[in-house]
């Protein structure tokens, strides 16, 4: 009996420990002595704690304490909270350390260097104002400009000294966020024969294409060309976007079940997918397009205008914009759909497992030091883009003549466009057009308050000016089709 309560007190302790380990290797942060305790490793999609975690944290201290603390690296404060960190230390390479905190009181200790911002938090009406000489901005956004127009304009792009977005062009680019590896579009797992899926497509009566959707009132107005897509060749919509067909109660849940293995066997059954982005802009490529491609169905894309650069080579995805109007799309596929070899030579890279040439997706892939899916080893983009901002600050403490500056086409996205009822693409037209027309105005007067030094406004007078300037701009010709 005396044995059996040792070996289950021992399991006890060493399942305790297991927990503790897990505990402290999953989420940092700081004690009240200044050391640091354990490494966190977030997800990109990853569980917002509450403000009040932070302001409960906040009023445990005296008004001095974080001026006060004794730190000896330079402190990087998320003004957006996006780890809500009370703080921490993060090492990178060279050793490089800095301190990260989610409170903004550490802007006035004599070791603050920089703020990083998440974009769609971004908020004109909340910035810290005035800005200081020796202080550099960062900004994360992951995000289409569906969350946040105010980065489609060069002023705003110029506060940054640094990015991480899905621009090729940003410090750190984010294009290739949702994929894992090359690995993942070379996997054969989920691919089915030519003759199979067109088997299917009498068998369980299977649309040539499939569309899965539930984000209905986007920028780039997808659905209004897909409903004229619809009136030509058969499409199943499994989402609440133009829903035609239920997907399993158990993968209803978008954010839940987009990489689910149950989801890519049904993506792998059809013979296209519409791979339609929210928004478009250059190198904004999410899922949509990663998807069909790595179960081996033919991507018909609608998104980033240089798409192409991403491809295992340069004839495995469709282009809408290479077709006048929705029906001479469908009169397209059609075509492929009845023609084996047509249609498997836009799956020749992943039936031969060949990336064909040396295209920007295999170089970004090499050089890509962050993954995915709690990559334990790697971390994510997360991890990477604090410690760029880390490394690039002890450079300019070392030499006061760097600088580092953010360019437009860090982001810098184009205004929405829209479609008419025929298909026929539109500009400046459209209730997105509206809003980012209205964006563009709260920037200017965003502006103009900053060049009067006026840094005192609030919420709503930023919305009242700019809604005066907003109201009789659309009355003028150029903005009217």
């Amino acid at each position: 009996m005396k044995f059996q309560i040792r070996c289950f007190s021992t399991i006890l302790c060493v399942l305790l420990l297991i927990l503790i380990f897990f505990f402290f290797f999953r989420w940092r942060y700081i004690d009240d002595d200044g050391d640091p305790i354990g490494a966190v490793y977030f997800t990109e999609i990853h569980e917002r704690r509450t403000s009040s975690f932070l302001n409960d944290y906040m009023e445990s201290k005296d008004n001095n304490y974080f001026a006060t603390q004794n730190l000896t690296v330079p402190i990087l404060v998320w003004w957006t909270p996006f780890t809500y960190d009370t703080g921490s230390y993060i090492q990178c390479r060279n050793q490089t350390q800095c301190f990260i905190s989610n409170i903004r009181k550490y802007r006035d200790n004599k070791q603050f260097s920089a703020f990083l911002f998440y974009g769609t938090d971004f908020r004109l009406y909340d910035l810290p104002l005035p800005r200081y000489e020796h202080e550099q901005w960062s900004l994360l956004h992951e995000e289409s400009p569906k969350n946040n127009y105010v980065f489609s304009f060069e002023s705003i792009m110029n506060m940054f000294n640094h990015t991480a977005t899905f621009k090729r062009h940003s410090d750190e680019p984010l294009t290739t966020q949702w994929l894992a590896s090359i690995d993942d579009l070379l996997d054969q797992t989920y691919v089915i024969d030519v003759q199979e899926k067109t088997q299917l497509q009498k068998t369980e009566n299977l649309a040539p294409i499939i569309y899965i959707q539930s984000d209905c009132n986007t920028p780039s107005d997808r659905d209004l060309y897909i409903k004229e897509l619809m009136k030509y060749i058969q499409i199943d919509s499994y989402g609440s976007c133009l829903h035609n067909k239920d997907l399993p109660e158990n993968l209803r849940n978008s954010l839940e079940t987009m990489e689910h293995n149950e989801i890519l066997k049904l993506v792998g059954k059809y013979k296209f997918a519409l791979a339609f982005e929210n928004a478009i802009c250059t190198d904004y490529i999410t899922e949509k397009f990663w998807r069909p491609l790595k179960v081996g169905t033919v991507p018909i894309v609608y998104g980033s205008d240089q798409f192409q650069n991403f491809l295992p080579d340069n004839h495995s995805a469709i282009s809408i914009l290479d077709f006048a109007t929705p029906a001479d799309l469908a009169h397209y596929i059609h075509k492929l759909n009845i023609n084996d070899t047509l249609y498997d030579f836009y799956r020749h890279f992943k039936l031969n497992r060949i990336i064909s040439n040396d295209t920007l997706l295999v170089r970004t892939m090499s050089t890509r030091t962050w993954g995915i899916h709690n990559d334990r080893i790697r971390g994510n983009f997360i991890n990477k883009f604090e410690c760029v901002v880390c490394e690039r600050v002890h450079k300019t403490r070392k030499d006061s003549t760097i600088k580092y500056q953010a360019k437009f086409e860090d982001y810098g996205c184009p205004p929405p466009t829209t479609f008419d009822r025929h298909g026929k693409k539109l500009e400046r037209t459209g209730n997105w057009y509206r809003t980012y027309v209205y964006t563009r105005c709260q920037v200017e007067v965003f502006q103009e308050l900053i060049d009067q030094k006026n840094y005192s406004f609030t919420e709503k007078d930023l919305y009242n000016a700019a809604s005066k300037r907003f109201s009789p701009s659309f009355q003028r010709n150029e903005f009217l089709r």
